[in-house]
């Protein structure tokens, strides 16, 4: 049988291109993950952070790979149907008709693979040079290429391609032999119950993850909420087909009253060839799932966090540092001389306590007391003296360390000091920070003044209106003061102390994370629409024999196009907007106040370009199609 997917390989490479790079892609970003391991030399915490998110990519990725890798092996089972029932008629059972779909599967992963491990350090270096200009890493170690990573990573490729592949495959045996008569092009059965069964069973997973969504509090939130977008776009995608038809009816019915049976025409065609339709839906559905659903958790967390820091702090304003450096000595004199201004200025840097390393704002004693007063389990921030430490409720956790400690805290500097910890705080929708009392000028406040995320200078300051100046008033004289520093001044409550870093980090991450993963789901929409235009051949001949022009029909396939990219995009922002509901509702219960939002622009953007993508997809084979003559049209094959 693999003479037969040899075969099948070389005449219809074109169904099998997008399949064979999206696999490459995978095996390139696993081999880089292996050689940026090796060469940051298995530990360093350093690039632990690249590591973190080089390892999410993979995941993402992996993900990406099997859902359209499936729906494109199931798409090519569909189209192929008279083939493998003529392999039936032959003889051949359904274990040898399925050899046939793996040998397939095992050669593009062999191309793939072969593909994927030369690409693998050009991409690990170029991730390693975009990470280090992002100030995720120290700096880009020399990678070179390792059989270990390669292996593993050619295994994992062929591990997706035939996972991908599992479940078309077995559908053959449903394939009769007196199928290879058959004319009729309708999709019949296309709801199988195998479907039935994994789209509601994901449908309930999705369900009950909403379910602990609702009831969870602190970072597991943002673990649910993608968790849950991702199994509910997987159950969009095997209910589709009884999702199609209803709401292809319902997206062709404004066109119904134009003139022409330009709209009938696409109406039917997405009904009729459901198969199709749910293939290029399940891409589509995915970009603007996983995106949209990025897009809106930062959002909304961001506007939690920033409302949970207003309710317990009594600071009007907040300046925070927003270029390549703090804030300067030089501008917090400026700001120390605002008249009826009460500044706490806090200096973040990521320390060393113990056995962990974590974020730690310094700032002295009296500033903390006097601007904010965030809840905690034991202790208090209020109470905090010289000398101390108020823990992070995570922090402590991972460290085990408790009220009454002693923790030598270390900077990346080298400077230290012994601290004892005073207070744990409350876990809650905002950024895991501990805060240490030091007093101005001491050794370890200039260091970690110099080690600040932002570079060296303060990373931001808490400033309270004195007797006499209000709030307004108080914001335009910071605002002068700062003048074209990078800095920014906000109202407390507008946006959470510091949260500017951390939001820039998250789009690094979203665009790393899902950048290839989209890259590959735009790749199934180009490669899908490409599969359908042979087959489409006869349909398009008989419009043209009916007395269309090719105008006409370039314009039918166009139309369709959209339709179906709309579709898509219509169950995309399902998802999005049930599961943001939901998660809206848990930080609600945390956080009162919390505003709405929804991704909008994102989600518009995203569905344009899968529009851009799939419009030249679907037109230019069907334009090339048109060029032939349409008198083989009603000929047999």
């Amino acid at each position: 049988m693999i003479w037969i997917s040899l075969r099948t390989l070389r005449d219809r490479w074109p169904s099998f291109a997008g399949s064979l790079l999206i696999i490459a892609l995978g095996v390139a970003q696993i081999s880089a993950v292996g050689m940026t391991l090796l060469a940051a030399g298995r530990d360093g915490r350093d690039f632990e952070g690249a590591l973190n998110l080089l390892g999410m990519t993979m995941v993402v990725t992996t993900f990406v790979s099997v859902f359209v890798i499936a729906s494109t092996f199931a798409y090519s089972v569909a189209q192929r149907r008279r083939e493998f029932a003529l392999l039936r008629s032959l003889g051949a059972g359904p274990v040898r008709v399925r050899a046939v779909l793996y040998g397939e599967a095992l050669l593009i992963a062999a191309a793939a693979g072969a593909a994927g491990c030369l690409l693998g350090l050009p991409l690990a270096e170029g991730l390693l040079r975009l990470m280090y200009a992002a100030g995720i890493t120290p700096g880009v170690p020399e990678v070179r290429y390792e059989a270990a990573p390669l292996a593993v990573a050619v295994c994992v490729g062929t591990a997706v391609a035939l996972a991908g592949v599992w479940g078309p495959a077995r559908r053959i045996r449903r394939i009769r032999p007196i199928e290879a008569l058959r004319e009729a092009s309708v999709d019949t059965g296309a709801m199988t119950f195998g479907r039935w069964v994994l789209g509601l069973g994901c449908a309930g997973l999705a369900a009950f993850i909403g379910y602990a969504l609702v009831n969870a509090t602190g970072d597991v939130v943002f673990v649910l909420t993608m968790g849950m977008g991702m199994v509910a776009v997987v159950a969009a995608a095997f209910l589709a087909p009884v999702l199609v038809p209803p709401a292809a009816a319902a997206l062709s019915w404004p066109a119904s009253f134009l003139p022409g049976a330009g709209a009938m025409l696409v109406r039917e065609n997405m009904r009729t060839a459901v198969r199709r339709t749910a293939s290029l839906c399940a891409p589509v559905l995915l970009t603007v799932g996983l995106s949209g659903l990025l897009a809106g958790s930062v959002s909304l967390t961001s506007a939690a966090m920033a409302r949970a820091t207003a309710e317990w702090t009594s600071a009007d304003m907040v300046v925070t540092a927003t270029g390549t450096g703090g804030l300067s000595e030089d501008v917090l004199d400026r700001l120390r001389s605002v008249p009826g201004a009460e500044l706490a200025v806090l200096d973040v840097a990521d320390a060393d306590l113990g056995a962990i390393a974590a974020p730690v704002a310094f700032a002295d004693p009296g500033d903390l007391a006097r601007a904010i007063d965030p809840p905690a389990v034991q202790g208090s921030l209020s109470e905090l003296r010289e000398g101390g430490l108020v823990l992070d409720a995570l922090v402590a956790a991972e460290s085990g360390l408790e009220v009454g400690d002693s923790v030598e805290v270390r900077l990346p500097g080298g400077a230290g000091t012994g601290l004892r910890v005073q207070g744990v705080l409350a876990e809650g929708p905002w950024n895991a920070m501990s805060y240490a009392a030091v007093p101005p000028g001491s050794e370890v406040a200039e260091a970690a003044a110099a080690a600040g995320p932002e570079g060296p200078g303060a990373t931001f300051l808490y400033a309270s209106a004195g007797a006499g100046t209000g709030p307004e008033e108080l914001r335009g004289a910071l605002e002068e003061a700062v003048g074209d520093a990078d800095a920014r001044v906000d109202a407390a409550g507008e946006v959470e102390p510091g949260r500017q870093e951390n939001d820039r980090m998250v789009a690094v991450l979203g665009a790393l994370v899902l950048g290839m993963g989209l890259f590959c789901s735009c790749l199934a929409i180009a490669n899908t629409l490409v599969m359908s235009a042979g087959d489409r051949a006869r349909d398009l001949g008989a419009l043209r024999l009916a007395g269309a022009s090719p105008g006409q029909v370039l314009r039918v396939v166009a139309a369709e196009a959209a339709a179906v990219v709309a579709l898509g995009a219509l169950l995309g922002w399902g998802v999005v907007i049930g599961v943001l509901t939901l998660l809206h509702r848990a930080l609600s219960a945390e956080v009162a106040g919390v505003p709405p939002a929804l991704p909008w622009g994102p989600l518009l953007g995203l569905t344009a370009v899968c529009a851009v993508i799939a419009l030249p997809s679907a037109v230019l084979p069907a334009r090339a199609v048109l060029r032939r003559s349409v008198s083989p049209t009603g000929v047999r094959e």
